[in-house]
């Protein structure tokens, strides 16, 4: 993990892009060990942060990801899926969906605050309203509270040379992703 101060409740120290990549190596649910320092450099990297797997929200999320991460693979790209949720709802949600890219928990104190995520910005609590009732919509229900509720998500995109080349907080935004690949 990188020395970069973060305000851990508030990721007032955002990640800009041209920085370095904070480097981490910890156990997926799915793909055993995942240290990005050896992935470095064969490909591009999309780390995507969800909340936890109980979330409707993340839910309509994992949703559009499932269906659409071949997309990001076509551009030659690796997902990691951060989480919050425990090992026992994360291999439901794994096995369900059939995820095939590594999903790897973190605390709020870990990956999200090194990657200067904190609590849910503006920009995200102004979509909560309509993204509920996306998830209603979908038939999605409110699983198991896991993790701190108010976590903001984002996403994150490195190159060959762990940079950052794109760096969103809020929800998930594929075609920003795709856009930067």
């Amino acid at each position: 993990m990188t020395n970069k101060k973060v305000n851990k409740y508030m990721g007032e120290d955002k990640i800009n892009i041209g920085d370095k990549a904070p480097l981490f190596k910890l156990d997926s649910y799915n793909a055993e060990l995942i240290d990005l320092a050896e992935l470095l450099g064969s490909q591009r990297i999309v780390i995507i942060f969800s909340r936890y797997f109980g979330c409707p929200l993340c839910q309509l999320d994992l949703k559009e990801l499932t269906e659409r991460h071949s997309e990001i693979e076509e551009k030659g790209a690796k997902i990691l899926y951060i989480t919050q949720s425990g090992e026992k709802v994360a291999n439901e949600f794994i096995e369900k969906e059939s995820i095939k890219f590594p999903v790897i928990p973190s605390s709020k104190d870990e990956l999200y605050s090194e990657y200067g995520l904190g609590v849910m910005d503006s920009e995200a609590i102004k979509q909560v309203k309509v993204r509920f009732k996306e998830s209603i919509k979908a038939g999605i229900k409110h699983g198991e509270y896991e993790g701190w509720e108010k976590q903001g998500p984002g996403q994150f995109i490195i190159n060959h040379e762990g940079k950052i080349i794109h760096a969103k907080k809020g929800w998930l935004d594929i075609d920003s992703l795709l856009a930067d690949l």
